[in-house]
């Protein structure tokens, strides 16, 4: 979309925002003729944008390297998005009983578009957990955190979501296909809760349950991590599900 298409869309607003989000905990700093490329931009104009972030505190420009890196400002933009929702209240007291019981990562996440985005996380003294923070993106298709959510969209939500997927193949055991991934969401919502065994990370298993708000529609879910050694204990994930239903019923 651009501003001939839509006079109300501000063409050259959406340019300076897509150029923010190049920057990635993968690719933390860029330079101008990679940024330039990256948005197909000309030089004149990339410079202009990055000096004006520059300025106004947004980025930080490394001179000897002639690089740019986002500064802690950009946080304004969206971390007290993270910090305010009615989610993570609702959900925190929750996160950290469970946590403090069993001795697992708590996490709660939310969907946009075809990924789920952490919203808040409780690490485990173990030493087996995915470096994820709060804004942190993860696939739909290879976690319980999303798994959980679209489960318990009508089909039609579902089938929409399944066909935005790429199905990386994460660990020999990811989902790579829609048939399966339309089955596991069925077999998902027949049991309550959902699974990602190896999925995401060899050796972390993960279950979660969706949240509901008070119309009835799924808004978010709810999960644990643990190394896959924890299976063997007698009892643990048995004790582990009791304690989501137990949000599930509550949150």
């Amino acid at each position: 979309m651009n501003a001939g298409t839509d006079r109300e869309f501000v063409n050259s607003l959406a340019k300076g925002l897509n150029l923010l989000m190049c920057f990635t905990k993968e690719r933390p700093v860029w330079s101008l003729t990679e940024m330039a490329r990256a948005n197909e931009m000309n030089l004149p104009t990339a410079r202009r944008y990055l000096y004006t972030f520059t300025k106004l505190g947004f980025m930080v420009r490394d001179d000897s390297a002639k690089t740019f890196q986002l500064t802690p400002k950009v946080m304004q933009l969206g971390g007290w998005v993270f910090a305010s929702m009615g989610i993570r209240n609702r959900l925190m007291p929750h996160m950290k009983s469970i946590r403090n019981e069993m001795d697992v990562t708590t996490h709660c996440a939310i969907l946009e578009g075809n990924q789920i985005i952490a919203v808040e996380r409780i690490l485990s003294s173990d030493v087996v957990n995915i470096d994820l923070s709060a804004g942190s993106r993860l696939p739909i298709h290879a976690t319980s955190l999303g798994k959980a959510i679209v489960a318990f969209m009508d089909h039609t939500e579902q089938k929409k979501i399944a066909g935005l997927l790429e199905f990386s193949s994460l660990t020999p055991h990811t989902i790579t296909d829609v048939s399966s991934f339309l089955k596991e969401l069925k077999i998902t919502r027949s049991r309550g809760y959902a699974v990602a065994d190896q999925e995401l990370n060899i050796g972390l298993k993960t279950l979660a349950i969706p949240i509901f708000n008070t119309k009835d529609k799924v808004e978010a879910s709810f999960g644990v991590s643990y190394p896959w050694s924890r299976t063997q204990e007698p009892g643990f994930e048995d004790r582990l599900i009791e304690r989501l239903f137990e949000v599930k019923n509550k949150a």
